[in-house]
């Protein structure tokens, strides 16, 4: 149900608004309006078409798809798939910053999934990359000592009741979080003795996000993924996993960086079906296994099946970025509906071009003359008989 929401006058003099077509920053109004209090929403274009563009006729779904991804591509809002039904939703990053909630009310619609790492650096991003108990920074890279990486901890704790909602979640140190747990009263936290080193570990990730812009800028080949230091979201930065820990990588001290998330295909070598369904069940495996439960064996296999029934590796791959962004397991079954949708998606891209509506006043216009000019020759062509039949013979 829309609620009553404020704009504040910054609104108008945000920059990076300010660039953006008027039906792009109406629809950000409009977010604020159709999220709930917790700044969640549902995202389909037929939702947003139905409740914020109801009587613009020239606006399609698809128009308002292309919309709604600006909105995403510039980290205002951060779409994701939530709940037992795997619906389409979306949280406004900042959306708390924006408005001002009296009586805030439970939200009714599933919060996205904190064990995803896209999900936990977008709210690092919203707490300006800032641990929200101890107030120093955190490393927007993965340093050596764990303690300093990014955690996300509940304001309620999950056992009293508390919920994975962003409004109960922040950002924190590892170890800020792990203390403020054992302690159990926040206000009597005291910045734990693991916390020494911390510039170290900062510098560490400037000098981290340098040097591998450098490796990346003189690769010898593109048989890996490419790994991004500005990240898809406008400053999003793809590289935050979780590390040692329960809930970490147990292989190794050092978790890789996650590679960047885009639409384009990586390259793969045509040197035999083995070879290349090694190298696409790696890279789908790195970039897509923190916060999932992928096995190498099995993706591996039905990577290895599907190539041996003459799929296309650039067709495969895309299938496979679907299931993984998803966080859908990878099955002969998932992947051909990945498949249907990514060829029913080829097929709705060819648009229809709409003329404009000065376009239309032309054509009208023209046409119009068209007939004028006919009616006069036909008239001058009649007065011509006429005056030809009154000769005398």
């Amino acid at each position: 149900m829309p609620r009553i929401r404020t704009v504040k006058p910054e609104f108008w003099e945000d920059e990076l608004l300010g660039v953006m077509p008027r039906d792009v920053r109406l629809l950000f109004i409009a977010t604020f309006n159709m999220a709930d209090d917790e700044g969640i929403l549902r995202w389909t274009p037929s939702y947003i078409k139905a409740q914020a563009f109801m009587y613009d006729d020239d606006l399609g779904p698809r128009d308002v798809d292309q919309l709604m991804r600006r909105l995403s591509d510039a980290g205002l809002v951060f779409p994701y798939v939530g709940g037992v039904a795997r619906q389409q939703m979306a949280v406004v990053v900042n959306f708390r910053k924006h408005q001002r909630i009296n009586r805030p009310q439970k939200s009714k619609l599933p919060p996205p999934s904190t064990g995803l790492w896209q999900v936990r650096e977008m709210y690092a991003r919203r707490d300006g990359w800032v641990c929200q108990l101890c107030g120093g920074e955190i490393p927007r890279r993965l340093v050596a000592n764990d303690d300093h990486n990014l955690w996300i901890a509940h304001v309620r704790p999950a056992s009293a009741g508390g919920t994975d909602h962003p409004s109960n979640v922040r950002a924190v140190h590892r170890v800020c979080g792990r203390s403020r747990s054992e302690a159990g009263d926040e206000e009597g936290f005291v910045p734990p003795a693991g916390l020494a080193g911390i510039e170290d570990s900062l510098n560490d990730s400037v000098n981290r996000s340098v040097n591998e812009t450098v490796k990346e800028s003189h690769a010898p080949s593109n048989f890996e993924a490419s790994r991004d230091t500005d990240g898809e979201f406008s400053s999003m930065n793809h590289s935050l996993t979780e590390g040692k820990g329960k809930e970490g990588n147990r292989e190794g001290k050092r978790t890789p960086l996650p590679p960047r998330q885009t639409s384009g295909s990586p390259t793969v070598a045509q040197t035999g079906e083995r070879q290349k369904a090694d190298q696409l069940a790696d890279l789908f495996l790195d970039r897509f296994r923190t916060g999932n439960t992928y096995g190498r064996r099995q993706v591996r296999g039905v990577i290895a099946d599907t190539l041996r029934n003459g799929t296309d590796p650039d067709e495969l791959w895309r299938a496979l970025e679907r299931l993984g962004d998803n966080s859908k397991p990878v099955t002969p079954g998932t992947l051909q509906f990945a498949f249907s949708e990514i060829r029913s998606r080829q097929s709705d891209n060819v648009l229809e071009m709409r003329p404009s509506t000065a376009d239309t006043r032309v054509a009208a216009g023209q046409a119009l003359a068209a007939k004028f000019r006919e009616e006069e020759r036909l008239a001058l062509e009649a007065s011509t008989q006429h005056a030809f039949d009154q000769e005398p013979a």
